[in-house]
């Protein structure tokens, strides 16, 4: 039988426990109400007289929650101005009237203006090195006001967080272009050896939605800013850099024309691939660019062969990657990124012609082949080739 003494010593030694382990539960001492904080969704950045201008966007809650009824766009939207030598500094004077905490932790998106792409290293740098960084956060360029990109419309008065500069994607996956990057790959891509990054160029699109007899001003992609070793060298419209397009990993779909003798078909581009090779060897070889296409017809107007349609979309699109190409090269760009493939399969070549400088490919050192395969035609009857 044990005695009462121990007894009440075993008490107390729980007792003691139970108090230490109140102690080292956590409590909600570093719990935050929502309107005490103001949560940048989207970041703009110049650079005028030597001096970067942060712009923040922060979206209300209220207009990103679905909810009856409608309200205006632009109510749901503050926009943020700072000024600085650098980007901590311009973040910082964007909290001097501020009136609740600045936090960026929920920071989506990135749209840096043409006049700061210069700086873009700098500014990837500092954004890197405040601790609410986001490394998925998408990187955008502008030649447009950042002021009114930011208050651009959405349809059905949604949310701003359903537009193109959020969800990129939803676009992209009805209408393929160019896809813009996590800011981790940014990095990567400009700071990458003989690499040339296309970022795409997000603008503003006031002539093909109304709103009633008002015209809509939504966003759109406008084409692309090219960058090589973190120097910007210049911007190409959608219409110049179209060519990018059936060079995208993850492309989803595009409509393209076939032309007959007679008659005409819609056909739905729905995948591609593609490979570059060095065809010569020596310190200034060929190239061979290789693209393979599928698709299928969704609309016809009179009789077109199935020849006639692979012929047609063939050489179409081989016209486009060459036209893209040659408008790269009279601004100095390569987009096909030739360079980089010397320096990641030819890299004692590539050396040898880096020594005599800088690298361009010329015109005719690219030969581009399509093959172009037709799936199925739908309900189309197609007519016999010739």
């Amino acid at each position: 039988m044990k005695s009462p003494s121990v007894s009440r010593a075993a008490r107390l030694a729980m007792t003691i426990c139970l108090l230490l382990s109140a102690v080292l539960l956590q409590g909600c001492w570093d719990e935050v109400n929502l309107e005490d904080e103001s949560y940048v969704s989207a970041m703009g950045v110049e650079f005028i007289d030597n001096e970067f201008h942060l712009y923040a966007q922060m979206i209300r809650f209220a207009g990103v929650a679905k909810v009856e009824g409608s309200s205006d766009v632009k109510d749901q939207i503050w926009i943020g101005l700072g000024k600085g030598n650098s980007v901590l500094l311009a973040i910082n004077n964007l909290k001097r009237g501020a009136q609740s905490e600045i936090n960026l932790e929920h920071l989506k998106s990135i749209v840096v203006h043409e006049n700061a792409m210069s700086r873009l290293e700098d500014i990837m740098d500092g954004l890197n090195r405040q601790r609410a960084s986001r490394y998925t956060s998408l990187v955008f360029g502008t030649k447009t006001s950042l002021i009114e990109l930011f208050t651009t419309e959405a349809l059905f008065e949604q949310s701003p967080l359903n537009t193109i500069l959020y969800l990129p994607s939803v676009h992209e996956d009805q209408r393929s272009f160019i896809r813009p990057f996590a800011m981790q790959l940014a990095v990567q891509m400009i700071k990458e050896p003989a690499m040339t990054t296309s970022l795409p160029v997000i603008g503003i699109n006031g002539s093909d939605w109304l709103k009633g007899k008002k015209s809509l001003m939504v966003q759109e992609i406008k084409g692309v800013f090219v960058l090589k070793r973190s120097k910007y060298i210049g911007f190409l419209p959608e219409k110049e850099s179209a060519g990018l397009r059936w060079l995208d990993p993850v492309f989803k779909v595009f409509m393209v024309e076939a032309k007959g003798a007679v008659g005409k078909a819609t056909i739905a581009m729905r995948g591609t691939s593609y490979k570059l090779t060095a065809v010569k060897g020596g310190n200034d070889p060929d190239f061979k660019l290789s693209v393979r296409l599928n698709g299928s017809v969704v609309e016809q107007d009179q009789p077109i062969s199935k020849e006639e349609i692979v012929s047609s979309i063939e050489a179409s699109i081989k016209k486009e990657l060459e036209q893209t190409y040659v408008f790269g090269l009279e601004k100095g760009m390569d987009l096909y990124q030739l360079e980089h493939h010397m320096y990641r399969y030819h890299n004692a070549e590539w050396k040898q012609t880096m020594a005599a400088g800088d690298w361009i490919p010329r015109q005719n050192q690219l030969k581009i082949n399509v093959k172009f395969d037709l799936h199925h035609s739908g309900k189309f009857d197609l007519g016999e080739g010739t």
